[in-house]
């Protein structure tokens, strides 16, 4: 079912907005079951486990607190987002978030009600899974609640001790970047830059924010990510949720009608086409705490971008693969869950087995 307005930039417009559409979940599987990546799963019949006590506890969790979904979605995508394709370290193996140094990344702010809900279920279920499983289950668990595609997920992650950590990434115990890409020297992407000091303010947004362009592209490259993948996770990602002005310094969400859903329809408008529609024009803005932000009105609600969100429009590479999946739906929910699927893979080739359940 799906509720649907007319555009209102355009009052003769044929388009229509759907606000809310519920589909049935799909599995999506590629042809070689690799998923885009070399983590090729093992079915082998050993140590096969059963998740279903598990997957239970957080779908009990998500009906009772809906924007719980967006946390853990985001939660996974931050355990994997320090991967290092050069350095092969990084990743959601090891569990490192469970360490302080990560844990204190400006960047994982607010991941205090994730970090609850996975303590009450490994305390219930101690030996089922480890909190690198767990942390990554939660996300895929919480895409398919959501109406998004249900994912085939594997297990096999293991939690690094301190020596173990310390070993790999020294005192920190945790991988962190260079601060290149990331004043706050987080492995992660980094929402704003700022603009080139190169040129002038008045200059074309594809070099005027070429700072932010390049941190988004090498960050996703140093992950083992082309322009096409990069694209596919920012919108997955940010099609949920809203930023909270205690936690990051942004406000208010990416997509206003149903943060808390899957909102890449198939048919209709959504959150795609909040960077197509040639009707919509955002204003830059600066928040309470100083954060540079884009924001745009329909029907009377605040739709809100960060800087690294227009970067997917002003720069000509990242905006030719948003157009196309725009124009092809159900090529973006398999393309998604590919790079999704990668994303949470990285860094664990050779030790995951196949969910059978």
């Amino acid at each position: 079912r799906a509720l649907s307005y007319r555009h209102p930039m355009n009052s003769n417009s044929s388009k229509t907005i759907f606000v809310l559409t519920i589909f049935k979940t799909e599995t999506y599987r590629s042809p070689n079951m690799v998923f885009g990546s070399k983590n090729k799963a093992k079915p082998n019949g050993k140590g096969i486990k059963d998740l279903t006590p598990v997957r239970s506890l957080i779908e009990t969790a998500l009906d009772r607190d809906h924007e719980l979904a967006p946390l853990l979605i985001r939660f996974a995508w931050h355990c994997c987002g320090t991967f290092d394709a050069k350095k092969k370290n990084g990743g959601s193996n090891g569990g490192t978030m469970r360490f302080e140094a990560e844990s204190l990344d400006p960047e994982n702010a607010g991941f205090a009600k994730a970090n609850s809900l996975y303590r009450k279920i490994k305390a219930e279920h101690p030996t089922l899974l480890t909190f690198a499983d767990l942390h990554i289950l939660g996300g895929y668990v919480a895409i398919e609640w959501t109406g998004g595609p249900k994912i085939p997920f594997s297990y096999g992650r293991t939690d690094f001790s301190d020596q173990d950590a310390c070993k790999i990434y020294g005192a920190s115990q945790c991988p962190f970047g260079d601060g290149k890409f990331n004043p706050h020297g987080s492995r992660l992407p980094a929402a704003d830059i700022g603009t080139s000091k190169r040129c002038s303010l008045q200059a074309p947004a594809r070099l005027r924010e070429e700072p932010t362009i390049s941190a988004v592209r090498n960050t996703f490259a140093r992950m083992g990510f082309n322009d096409r993948e990069t694209v596919a996770l920012i919108l997955l990602g940010h099609q949920y949720g809203q930023c909270h002005p205690d936690v990051s310094g942004f406000e208010g969400p990416w997509y206003a009608f149903a943060p808390n859903h899957w909102n890449i329809y198939t048919h209709g408008m959504g959150y795609l086409s909040l960077y197509t529609a040639p009707e919509l024009k955002y204003e830059e803005v600066i928040t309470k705490a100083g954060k540079r932000q884009y924001e745009t009105q329909i029907f009377g609600r605040t739709f809100m971008m960060l800087v690294s969100d227009m970067c997917l429009i002003w720069d000509p590479e990242y905006r030719k693969h948003v157009e196309d999946f725009d124009r092809n739906r159900l090529q973006f929910r398999r393309e998604a869950s590919d790079a999704w699927k990668k994303l949470t893979e990285l860094g664990c080739e050779g030790i995951l087995t196949a969910e059978t359940t």
